[in-house]
C-alpha cells in the first residue's frame, strides 16, 4: 500500500535572501579566479540543480555545464551511474556538490576527474557539514558551513526528503523520522503537527 506523505513546513535555516546574497558573492569570486578562461561546471545530480542554475548565472565568465550522478556500490564504495560525455582533459573544472558531509562520494568524483588530467579542478559546496567529514577533503568555496552536528534533514533549494521540498526557495530543516518499529518498517509520516 502506498502512503501519501503530507509535507510539513520546514524550519528555515537559511533564507532565500541569504542564499542569493552568498551565491552572488561566490559567483563574483569564482569569476575572478577564472577571468579570461573558460570554465567547465560539473554538478552532482540531482540535489545541486537549483544551486547550479543560480551559480552559473552569477559567474561572469564563459562556461559549459554538465551533470554527473553517483550511487553507492555494493561494497560501500561509490560508482558513477550517469555522466555527460564530457572530456575533462585540459579543462578548468568546477565540481559542485549540494551537501558535503563525509566527503566519501565527492572524494571518489575528484579522483575520477583527476584521472582524466584536467587543467585544474576545484570544488564548490552549497553546504559543508564539517563535523561529518570522514576523508581529508576541503572544498575551495562554500556557500554555508555547519560546524555543529545537525541531527535533522536539510531540505529546500534543491535538497529533498523523499523527493519532496526541492522547490522551496530557502534551506530548511525537518526532524528525522522515528527509528524503525518492531516490525522493521520505518515511520516516514510527515504530517503537520497542530
Amino acid at each position: 500500500m502506498n502512503e501519501t506523505l503530507t509535507p510539513e513546513t520546514p524550519e528555515v535555516l537559511f533564507s532565500a535572501e541569504q542564499i542569493q546574497r552568498r551565491v552572488r558573492q561566490l559567483g563574483a569570486e569564482i569569476g575572478k579566479e577564472y577571468a579570461d578562461r573558460q570554465l567547465c561546471v560539473v554538478g552532482l545530480m540531482k540535489n545541486c540543480l537549483v544551486f547550479m542554475a543560480d551559480l552559473i548565472r552569477a559567474i561572469p565568465v564563459p562556461l559549459t555545464c554538465y551533470m554527473v550522478r553517483t550511487t553507492q556500490g555494493g561494497k560501500g564504495g561509490s560508482e558513477i551511474v550517469y555522466s555527460a560525455e564530457e572530456p575533462y582533459e585540459g579543462k578548468d573544472i568546477l565540481l559542485l556538490d549540494d551537501v558535503l558531509d563525509t566527503g566519501v562520494t565527492l572524494s571518489y568524483l575528484v579522483d575520477h576527474i583527476n584521472e582524466h588530467r584536467p587543467k585544474s579542478l576545484k570544488v564548490c559546496a552549497l553546504i559543508d557539514r564539517v563535523q561529518d567529514r570522514k576523508v581529508d577533503l576541503q572544498p575551495d568555496w562554500v556557500v554555508f558551513s555547519l560546524r555543529e552536528p545537525l541531527d535533522r534533514f536539510l531540505v529546500g533549494y534543491g535538497l529533498d526528503y523523499a523527493e519532496l521540498y526541492r522547490g522551496l526557495p530557502y534551506i530548511g530543516v525537518l526532524p528525522r523520522p522515528a527509528p524503525p518499529t518492531e516490525g522493521g518498517r520505518l515511520d516516514i509520516s510527515l504530517e503537520n503537527e497542530k
